[in-house]
């Protein structure tokens, strides 16, 4: 008897694990049945160099911010959701403590040029936005997925949207908005990675763990 409750323990403990690392990715608009399931990089990894343009067409790379300090790195879905305006926002709010405390804040996006333009005038950011024009940082990180069918046609219906045609593209992808903060050796120190998109870094979570890549 006292065998087969252990049995029994062992096996429950392991569904709740499963079900821990595994969570209902349709809820957030994931289609796993692409193949591609985002997991994102960890603490530890070592960041991938990234490179790209910014909303004033400049060329970023993150070898030269690195040089002069650490980096904040985020992804935001693009201009049509709320979370993300409000997470903007409130980077937007807290950004000269943060520059401050002589870091790099950096959001990544996989709308087109036209709209990473029209969200920066509507928040008003002062920050670098990068146009993941390849998908390729998102990639990258370990973010990207295909969005589900269902998904496409509520935020269709609902906000009068489509994911694809907002990035510029003709399938609609999108990136876990994870956040990173990378130390000057390009190491990743920190890491806030959720599927579900309403689960965001605050600015208060940055600040607490900016003092491990500082």
């Amino acid at each position: 008897m006292n065998r087969f409750i252990l049995l029994l323990l062992f096996s429950c403990l392991a569904s709740a694990v499963a079900f821990s690392q595994d969570p209902d990715y349709s809820k957030f608009g994931i289609d796993v049945r692409s193949g591609i399931i985002p997991h994102g990089l960890v603490t530890g990894d070592k960041a991938p160099e990234f490179s790209g343009y910014d909303q004033t067409g400049k060329r970023i790379t993150s070898s030269s911010l690195l040089q002069s300090g650490p980096i904040v790195l985020f992804f935001y879905r693009g201009k049509w959701c709320s979370i993300d305006s409000k997470c903007l926002d409130n980077i937007q709010d807290s950004l000269n403590i943060l520059t401050d405390m002589g870091v790099n804040v950096i959001a990544v996006t996989p709308e087109s040029i036209e709209n990473v333009e029209e969200t920066v005038r509507f928040h008003n950011i002062k920050f670098t936005v990068v146009y993941d024009c390849q998908e390729q940082i998102m990639k990258d990180f370990g973010l990207y997925f295909n969005v589900m069918g269902d998904y496409q046609q509520m935020i269709k219906k609902t906000l009068n949207i489509d994911i694809a045609f907002n990035n510029g593209r003709e399938a609609a992808h999108l990136p876990v908005p994870a956040t990173y903060i990378i130390n000057r050796q390009g190491y990743i120190t920190a890491v806030f990675f959720d599927p579900d998109f309403s689960h965001r870094a605050s600015v208060a979570w940055v600040i607490r763990n900016l003092a491990s890549a500082l």
